[in-house]
């Protein structure tokens, strides 16, 4: 009896790890193919910083004009929980230090340009279709919800 209780606390500790951990996420729209698929699920591990070349998923601006409606998604936010906002997934193009290639960032100039600290250039692998760094310039990293971890 000892030992099945030690196990069912330690099955408990572990779920509630990968819940504060990982985020099971449902992919939406074409702006990832041919990698990823709409209704592709993926799991995505929160807090983790991503490398050039990965997948994440970030939080997408307002299209209220606002450049996000909220707090950054590691902060919480009153007004509005994480459940209610939106999200893009999107490859890892050039991290903070990076030099800015030309297309990354639409039709502005990026003569002897950076990705500044604390920021991300993130392209969708699809990009006829894809809201990305092409439009809306370079993403901050508080936005950054995690890093796709596995395709399910």
């Amino acid at each position: 009896m000892l030992v099945l209780s030690a196990v069912a606390t330690g099955l408990v500790l572990v779920i509630a790890w990968i819940s504060r951990t990982a985020v099971l996420i449902t992919v939406h729209g074409k702006s990832m193919k041919p990698t990823l698929h709409s209704g592709d699920h993926v799991l995505v591990r929160r807090g983790v910083l991503p490398k050039r070349g990965q997948l994440v998923v970030v939080e997408q601006p307002s299209q209220r004009g606002e450049a996000w409606p909220c707090e950054p998604a590691g902060l919480g936010c009153r007004r509005e929980p994480l459940s209610n906002r939106r999200w893009l997934i999107k490859r890892v193009a050039a991290v903070a230090g990076d030099p800015v290639l030309p297309g990354q960032l639409g039709d502005q100039d990026v003569t002897d340009r950076r990705v500044p600290e604390g920021h991300f250039i993130l392209l969708g692998d699809n990009a006829r279709v894809s809201l990305d760094s092409r439009q809306i310039g370079f993403f901050p990293d508080n936005r950054i919800l995690g890093m796709v971890w596995r395709t399910l």
